[in-house]
């Protein structure tokens, strides 16, 4: 009798250690998402989705409609992204798609979503004063500083959403902010965005921009010169500019002496821009002219968005 509960026991414990085992095993290979709260899929829809829609439109993995509806066009879409980016192709939109995306899924898009995450017309305070002075320092607000998200600083926020491939809703959210360079954890960067670096590293990021992007629209100017800070920030390129700047073979104005010219106020302008915390390329490390470009690993490499003549990697 003592034999036979032994082995109840035995088969218990057995059957036990087996279901755990099992839902390790599905929890191990479920794909990108599936184990996620908020996923994108086929048959989600809002404003989530149009932010997808918009950063795949931009980026050249997506030419259907920026409607909010998550069809099998969009989840093809998704499909050419993850496989171009090394990630388990399934279609949907999990933690570590939406992290290559820059997006958050936490129910919201970069703009609609209600909270203390995002800023809105009748948002007041301090980080509507930072908002509105990068906004007019690059161009994109006339208004005054004062704290007061109104209608002025509404339409400043569609403008740079939309020359930012962003949901041109004029409520800025987590990508939005991402772009401005922004956090809105509830204090700023600062009243102007300002980074401390010194004038000739100053100087010597406009005569990147003035030798390798001069005649460009301005915000490829910029682009180019948020290539360069983020290899500063990457653990895979030296840390400071001028290790950026003059590392073998990475800047042809480098190699063909252009770098020597003396950069115009617009090439300044954009590298103090970009010293902000603007970053029109949501990370990029790499940027080439395909009229031009040689090097078949560069050409290789996914495109993530085109501004003016440069593909951006």
């Amino acid at each position: 009798m003592q034999q036979k509960s032994t082995l109840r026991k035995i088969a218990t414990l057995s059957l036990a250690i087996l279901l755990v085992a099992v839902t390790v095993a599905l929890c191990v290979a479920a794909p990108d998402g599936t184990a996620d709260a908020a996923v994108l899929k086929q048959g989600s829809s809002g404003s989530d989705v149009r932010t997808l829609q918009q950063k795949l439109k931009s980026w050249g993995y997506y030419d259907g409609s920026v409607d909010g509806i998550f069809g099998s066009g969009t989840k093809e879409a998704v499909k050419y992204f993850q496989r171009t980016n090394g990630l388990s192709a399934d279609g949907i939109v999990g933690s570590a798609t939406a992290a290559a995306l820059g997006m958050s899924l936490s129910g919201s898009s970069s703009g609609t979503s209600s909270g203390s995450g995002t800023l809105r017309k009748g948002s007041s305070g301090d980080s509507v004063k930072t908002l509105q002075q990068k906004l007019k320092n690059w161009g994109y607000y006339g208004g005054s500083v004062d704290g007061i998200f109104g209608s002025g600083t509404e339409q400043a926020v569609r403008y740079f959403q939309s020359r930012n491939g962003l949901t041109a809703d004029g409520v800025v959210g987590s990508a939005t902010a991402a772009a401005l360079g922004m956090s809105l954890s509830g204090s700023s960067s600062g009243s102007s965005g300002g980074a401390s670096v010194s004038s000739s590293d100053l100087n010597l990021l406009a005569r990147v921009v003035y030798g390798e992007a001069r005649g460009e629209e301005y915000i490829g100017q910029v682009a180019v010169a948020a290539v360069v800070l983020n290899r500063v920030e990457s653990s895979s390129f030296p840390n400071t500019i001028a290790g950026v700047v003059y590392q073998s073979g990475a800047f042809d104005c480098v190699s063909d002496g252009q770098i020597n010219l003396t950069p115009d106020s617009t090439a300044i302008s954009a590298a103090q821009d970009a010293l902000n915390g603007w970053d029109p390329t949501y990370g990029c490390l790499f940027y080439y002219n395909p009229r031009t470009a040689t090097s078949s690993w560069m050409l290789s490499r996914p495109v993530k968005l085109v501004i003016g003549q440069h593909n951006f990697c």
